[in-house]
């Protein structure tokens, strides 16, 4: 009869050091060994278990001392010729503006020296979107989210100081936001990533480093005891470079000296002869151009923790139903027969899709099959997809072609992804701005009829954004709502506001938008583009 566990307690306690059995040689040994191997299992473990504390033990002292804080101005990526403030006093020192040296890439903005005491102040970061462009900062979300605000609370003093700068992206913003922690700000809102690609960077020293190393630093250099060693390593090369340098050696060994040095204002490539050309498919390229991203936002992240200041990230819109790619290449792969083949599959879908746009779908099917890196193809698909309804489908088409860009002026899906992850990982608040306003759009694909152009806002847009911040900071409680019916008197107030800018200010934005198109179509009648790097773009 079988014997179980539970069988033996009936009769009595089940004690395996109790049976034993003899060997062939007449030794006796105890058949059930648990209580030797139990205690051998538990102080291996214990000392596992020490080890694995040890990391995070350090890791407690570091945050507790202070010590292995990200430093906030310096860029592992990049370094600038020379850095010079936004802001500066006015002549009867009442008040800060905008510099007139920096008035090329900002528009003017001031502010009062001395924070009254019910005030409270919002700094926004970010690009053209911030700005406003192709108008300026009168129709902007930030101007919106001060009316808005002041419905709202009308007790209140809000000053919301816009710090968008044309072509600005996230690593020539940090300067930025820290400058401005000497403004008294009471909140930090960052709207970025359509700017990544503009600057001819070359990531030399970062291109001879396989991605998975890169990666694995990524991660590690999120930790104070991580940078500490990290620091404490450098110093020592440095050290050593500097003794060698004694002897007549001249190799240089601080990574600094190896970070491409950028201009104190942005050098975008469009805004030279030749730009457009300029940009060829690089894939390790936008790797790394994602890489810097994700580190700038860290890098901002840490920036407001240590001065414990509430930050919003925003992540701006896309046109994708009606802006076709700036720039669309075969890939390396593509054989002749194979382009023609796309070429004319994309002519006989083009033919029929009035009459047939299910047969229209399947040419284009094929197109996107023999080369799936062609963005034309898949935004050609897209609008097949869209005739018959099917809008998810031709959503993921339309952000494929996006994606598939050489001359990405629109934030791409790794990007998009990156601040999504980086937002959660450190707990951050976040607004998806191509969320809000696809809600206004035919099948939730962003259009003409929110963006003015490839990636601005129209005004109701801009209005829109203006307003879901207002109500992410009543529910964080940043301030409470005076009015209950505030939202409705802003939409007044934002009317009143429109009609009250001059035929001017709509006439200039007009032109700008004109020439926006055109800088954005490589039609930039800048000096002949002089290549600083190997390579640049997708």
């Amino acid at each position: 009869m079988e014997i179980t566990r539970s069988d033996c307690s009936r009769s009595r306690p089940f004690t395996p050091s109790a049976s034993k059995e003899t060997e062939s040689d007449g030794t006796v040994r105890s058949r059930f060994r648990g209580r030797g191997l139990g205690r051998g299992m538990v102080i291996r473990l214990l000392a596992v278990l020490c080890g694995l504390t040890v990391f995070p033990a350090i890791e407690l002292v570091c945050v507790i001392g202070g010590w292995g804080e990200v430093d906030i101005n310096d860029d592992p990526f990049v370094g600038f010729a020379s850095i010079h403030p936004l802001f500066e006093r006015s002549a009867d020192n009442s008040q800060f503006h905008t510099s007139p040296a920096r008035r090329g890439f900002f528009e003017e903005e001031s502010f009062s020296a001395v924070k009254a005491e019910n005030e409270f102040r919002i700094f926004v970061f970010g690009g053209s979107t911030v700005q406003g462009s192709p108008f300026s900062i009168d129709t902007s979300f930030a101007r919106f989210l001060q009316l808005a605000l002041h419905e709202a609370d009308p007790s209140r003093k809000w000053t919301v100081v816009n710090c968008g700068g044309i072509s600005y992206a996230s690593y020539r913003l940090l300067p930025l936001m820290s400058e401005c922690v000497r403004y008294q700000p009471d909140l930090y809102i960052v709207c970025e990533g359509h700017n990544e690609f503009l600057e001819d960077i070359s990531y030399t020293d970062i291109r001879k480093t396989p991605p998975a190393v890169v990666s694995v630093y990524s991660v590690a250099g999120q930790f104070r005891s991580f940078r500490i060693l990290q620091s404490f390593l450098q110093t020592i090369r440095q050290h050593s470079a500097g003794s060698a340098g004694q002897y007549g050696t001249s190799e240089k060994s601080n990574a600094d000296e190896l970070k491409p040095v950028l201009s104190a204002e942005v050098d975008a490539l469009l805004d030279h002869t030749g730009g457009l050309e300029a940009y060829q498919r690089d894939d390790l390229h936008a790797e790394r151009v994602v890489t810097h991203f994700r580190s700038n936002l860290i890098r901002m992240v840490e920036l407001c923790k240590q001065q414990r200041l509430p930050v919003l990230f925003i992540q701006p819109p896309s046109n994708l139903s009606d802006c076709p790619p700036f720039k669309a290449e075969f890939s390396s792969e593509s054989t002749a027969d194979t382009v023609r083949r796309v070429g004319d599959l994309m002519d006989q879908a083009a033919a029929v899709l009035r009459d047939d746009p299910e047969r229209s779908i399947e040419l284009l099917h094929q197109a996107t099959a023999a080369d799936p890196r062609f963005a034309w193809s898949w935004y050609q698909l897209g609008h097949a997809l869209m005739a018959v309804s099917r809008y998810s489908e031709a959503r993921a088409a339309f952000v494929k072609a996006r994606d598939e860009d050489i001359c990405p002026l629109r934030m791409t899906t790794p990007l998009e992804q990156t601040m999504q992850q980086v937002v959660l990982e450190f707990g951050q608040d976040f607004l998806n701005a191509a969320e809000l306003l696809e809600r206004n759009c035919r099948g939730g694909i962003l259009g003409d009829n929110v963006l003015v152009d490839h990636v601005h806002p129209s005004f109701r847009g801009h209005q829109e954004i203006a307003l879901a911040i207002a109500d992410w900071m009543l529910r964080e409680q940043l301030t409470v709502p005076a009015r209950s019916n505030w939202k409705e008197t802003s939409q007044q107030v934002f009317s009143d506001h429109l009609q009250s800018l001059d035929n001017l200010y709509f006439l200039r934005g007009r032109r700008r938008l004109q020439d926006l198109r055109g800088w954005a179509a490589g039609r930039s009648e800048g000096p002949p583009l002089i290549r600083k790097s190997v390579s640049s773009g997708r």
